[in-house]
């Protein structure tokens, strides 16, 4: 599949990520999927990736991220569909 055949999103960071992403705090990429976003962004902007994934490419526990305001979770979270025009959004969750 080419990226053209991807759902075209947008990736929002946190203000602390976007130091790591040319000083971007939106990302527009090409996926069809939680998991293939993750992998664009691994290959497109791979301190952002180290700093939101595992080794394992699963988000870290202090990540939150939000699909269409709905908060993906658990290994079946990576499965979740993208369509065009959807924005994802990350949160770093802080702890008192």
């Amino acid at each position: 599949m080419s990226d053209d055949d991807r759902a075209k999103v947008t990736l929002r960071l946190p203000s602390t990520l976007s130091a790591y992403s040319g000083g971007k705090s939106q990302i527009q990429l090409r996926a069809n999927s939680v998991e293939q976003l993750l992998s664009a962004l691994a290959s497109e902007h791979p301190r952002v990736w180290e700093h939101l994934c595992t080794e394992q490419g699963h988000l870290r526990e202090h990540v939150k991220m939000f699909v269409s305001n709905e908060l993906i979770t658990g290994a079946n979270g990576l499965q979740t569909p993208l369509k065009s025009g959807q924005e994802i959004i990350v949160l770093p969750v802080i702890s008192s």
